[in-house]
């Protein structure tokens, strides 16, 4: 999941990319409007193959400003929008020498001249703006894919000792014969080994301990 501030970011961008469309959908429409009679027949294809395009951003921006977020979805409509403007503003750039003003006047040639330089340079602001945020978007895609494995690396990567499966292995087969040793020493009598083995008593004879236990009896 990307940062909020990425999503405000994108707001932002989409908002500004609106605005700048709703404004050139305006001013074709206002140039259409004066100049159709005097343009060529195709400048008059550029431009409504140019209002389309830029209705269709706009109609685009908002469907995706309104759905939830997913950055491929983002990607694909980017991509479709970039490619699209890119080609018009190409055609125009390609046509503008070739475009003739069939005017009457001077002034009225000088201000159509003027017109379709100013609609070049125009038709690129948007494109321009659409690839910005796509390699924001790419961008910001990159570093949040980078940022989930980090932590997956520093697993790896650990320095904590780690005992051998084997030495753990004969620590639990040790523990667990020394309490089966010492439960079996508590079972058994006191006379009998944990071995099952019986020890031998000490031999002690007769006279000896008559001695030891009698002294005055030896005197007698």
């Amino acid at each position: 999941m990307l940062s909020p501030l990425f999503l405000k970011i994108r707001a932002i961008s989409f908002s500004l990319i609106l605005c700048i469309s709703l404004l050139w959908i305006t001013l074709l429409c206002v140039f259409v409007y004066l100049q159709w009679d005097s343009t060529d027949s195709h400048e008059r294809v550029l431009v409504v193959l140019m209002l389309i395009t830029h209705s269709l951003t706009m109609i685009t921006l908002l469907v995706l400003l309104i759905i939830p977020f997913h950055p491929w979805l983002d990607g694909a409509r980017m991509f479709f929008l970039v490619v699209t403007h890119a080609c018009i503003a190409g055609a125009f750039a390609f046509w503008n020498p070739k475009l003739q003003c069939p005017t009457s006047t001077p002034d009225s040639q000088g201000l159509c001249l003027l017109l379709n330089m100013y609609i070049l340079i125009a038709s690129w602001i948007v494109p321009v703006l659409l690839l910005v945020y796509s390699s924001g978007l790419a961008l910001a895609v990159y570093r949040s894919r980078r940022g989930e494995n980090e932590p997956v690396m520093m697993e790896r990567d650990s320095i904590l000792p780690i005992m051998p499966p084997r030495q753990s292995s004969n620590l639990s087969v040790s523990s667990a014969e020394e309490k089966r040793r010492h439960i079996s020493g508590l079972m058994l009598p006191r006379h009998i080994s944990v071995d099952g083995s019986i020890p031998e008593r000490p031999t002690f004879s007769k006279t000896n301990s008559l001695t030891k236990l009698h002294p005055s009896a030896l005197s007698v």
